[in-house]
């Protein structure tokens, strides 16, 4: 049975808040400036949560929430490394993201983590 299984439904009918993201890829351009993608505005789903993480420099991060998007919101991007999000009139910073795949190897959701 579990082989059968091509994707997994996304529930797009709970993206109803507005956002703006500006993602940030890893490194640097070739003049020194960061590489980031243009803004990106959508619907998404919001989760607003505390909730305690450790980030890479061993420092304690308190996030705030969470936002998921269906499918890959920029591909043309390897990783997504940070950058800002704009939610409910609130600017935030992106800690951590993630994009869990179907089993046919496809992005199901972008998922950002938020302080």
């Amino acid at each position: 049975m579990a082989n059968r299984v091509k994707r997994v439904k996304y529930p797009e009918w709970l993206e109803k808040t507005d956002c703006t993201l500006v993602l940030e890829q890893r490194g640097v351009s070739e003049d020194g400036a960061p590489i980031t993608s243009e803004p990106i505005k959508t619907k998404c789903i919001y989760s607003e949560h505390a909730e305690r993480m450790i980030d890479k420099d061993g420092v304690t991060v308190m996030l705030t929430g969470k936002i998921y998007k269906q499918g890959d919101i920029a591909p043309e991007l390897s990783e997504i490394a940070g950058g800002t999000a704009t939610v409910n009139g609130g600017t935030y910073q992106i800690i951590a993201a993630s994009r869990p795949r179907n089993p046919d190897g496809t992005v199901h959701h972008t998922e950002l983590k938020l302080k």
